[in-house]
């Protein structure tokens, strides 16, 4: 009896253990379910204390998507019964959009509120015209007529090769503004005595060069192109600033390139994408007959100021387009101006860390061209 009782406890037990697993593995997608939901919680909290702003609010199968001014995006997740905390399953239970802020109120009652504001964008392209027909002088004699954005790109790119934009006289108006949208405008700035590229000046364009097509002595024959290939985002147009080459613009009397709103009102420009244009690019890499390509002291910048409706300029924010011999802002890049805070206008310039003096004037020694795209406007 003793033996068949040993025997009886060493045979394997029938007993179903499913229940237990399921038990385990709801457990498993709850602990997964919570560390999403506290690390969209922290996500939340850390936008808010870093003064981040909503831009967008898309509600989709699975939950919200809120994509913030700096690009990042947050999903808040919805429970197996929607956003809701009623039965555990999510530590939310709304998101709501009230007048500019965005409501995300949790399970507990706390609420996270987040302002919201609009964007409106400078994307260049002609599906996007908002403004009507316009007329300028081109400094030929003729009236150009204009209706779509593509109209003010010039079909040659080399200097004095096009009408629109060389051998124009002081009343020349070359001149473009995104009139029913963000309002920003631009004209070439008056310098040596005519509104000419060569004195600076932002000009629409469409134009792309490949780097290895580029020779010395053809890359200002593509003063007009870059080499990503296209605008931001694979888009046909952007825009490229020619800056002088003079390093004290003010003691050389000059006006830098501009952005203003045309009709006065001073607002928040949130961002905008930046590149480098061929010239530059071209000069940074192979060097030419006035620089060297860019060695490990070398680096250029770009420049923003914000001139506030008072007429009192703000902190410059910069952006590195170059530094050393492999770093080279090739690609488009978000470049962040939110904090110039409200202004009627955005003064640009470029810097690098050489320059040459002829006679009694200094000079930057690279070509300094860049090219910008999709800039984005609050409107709140």
């Amino acid at each position: 009896m003793v033996a068949f009782a040993s025997l009886t406890l060493a045979m394997p037990s029938c007993y179903n253990d499913d229940d237990l697993w399921n038990k385990v593995d709801e457990l498993e997608q709850k602990v997964e379910a919570n560390a999403t939901d506290i690390a969209t919680l922290s996500a939340l909290v850390d936008a808010l204390n870093e003064g981040k702003i909503i831009v967008g609010n898309e509600q989709t199968e699975t939950g919200y998507v809120l994509t913030f001014n700096d690009g990042s995006k947050v999903e808040v997740l919805n429970g197996k019964d929607g956003v809701s905390g009623e039965k555990g399953d999510s530590f939310f239970t709304s998101v709501e959009e009230k007048g500019d802020i965005v409501v995300i109120t949790l399970a507990d009652g706390r609420v996270i509120e987040l302002p919201k504001v609009t964007y409106r964008v400078l994307t260049f392209e002609d599906d996007d015209v908002k403004f009507g027909e316009y007329m300028f002088y081109n400094g030929y004699g003729d009236e150009e007529y204009i209706e779509t954005w593509s109209q003010l790109i010039p079909e040659n790119q080399w200097y004095n090769g096009s009408p629109l934009i060389y051998n124009m006289g002081e009343d020349a108006e070359y001149e473009w503004m995104d009139k029913g949208n963000t309002e920003l405008c631009h004209k070439l700035p008056l310098n040596y005595g005519m509104r000419n590229f060569a004195g600076g000046g932002m000009v629409v364009s469409s134009h792309t060069v490949p780097l290895e097509d580029l020779q010395e002595y053809t890359i200002y024959d593509y003063q007009l192109s870059v080499t990503t290939g296209s605008g931001h985002n694979g888009s046909s147009n952007f825009c490229v600033a020619y800056n002088c080459s003079e390093v004290d613009y003010d003691a050389a009397g000059l006006e830098k390139n501009t952005l203003s709103f045309g009709d006065g009102v001073a607002r928040v420009i949130d961002h905008m994408y930046v590149t480098i244009a061929a010239p530059t690019h071209y000069c940074i890499t192979y060097g030419n007959g006035f620089s060297s390509a860019y060695g490990e002291d070398d680096f250029l910048k770009l420049v923003a100021t914000g001139i506030k409706a008072d007429g009192t300029k703000t902190d410059p924010v910069e952006i590195l387009l170059a530094e050393g011999a492999d770093m080279k802002l090739t690609d488009w890049t978000r470049w962040d101006l939110s904090s110039l805070g409200k202004i009627k206008a955005v003064e640009f310039h470029m810097e690098e860390a050489q320059f040459d003096t002829w006679g009694n004037a200094s000079y930057w020694r690279t070509p300094m061209y860049f090219a910008f795209d999709d800039v984005a406007v609050r409107f709140e």
